[in-house]
């Protein structure tokens, strides 16, 4: 019994999940996401090339 209840949480979150990573995609969100951690990256990249 646990096992399957478990399985639907699972499945549930996972849709929820989807759901919620689709809006973000749709709204620009995660372009936004994308470019913020690359050019953070990109600064640490430089920062360490400076370092050496």
């Amino acid at each position: 019994m646990k096992s399957k209840t478990t399985m639907a949480l699972v499945g549930l979150g996972i849709g929820v999940g989807s759901a919620a990573l689709y809006q973000n995609i749709k709204n620009g969100n995660m372009k936004k996401w994308v470019r913020k951690m690359n050019s953070a990256k990109t600064k640490a990249v430089q920062d360490l090339e400076n370092m050496i």
